[in-house]
């Protein structure tokens, strides 16, 4: 099934396959800062981008955390 949460999951081991669990897991990092700045600016009315992509964003940043409880801080 094709949903945000998966693309993530094939983003995420993409990653990891590539360049090791180290990579993966500071992409996670990087992406939840990233993504929860971009939400929380929406929420206040200055970021469009995240107010248009809010529930992707959300999706992306629950797979991030995921990771990184699997795979370490």
């Amino acid at each position: 099934m094709d949903t945000p949460e998966s693309r993530e999951w094939e983003r995420l081991a993409f990653v990891e396959g590539r360049d090791g669990v180290a990579t993966a897991a500071a992409f996670a990092k990087q992406g939840i800062g990233q993504y929860e700045s971009a939400v929380r600016e929406a929420d206040s009315g200055g970021n469009q981008y995240g107010a248009a992509y809010r529930e992707s964003l959300l999706a992306s940043i629950r797979v991030y955390r995921e990771y990184l409880l699997q795979h370490g801080p």
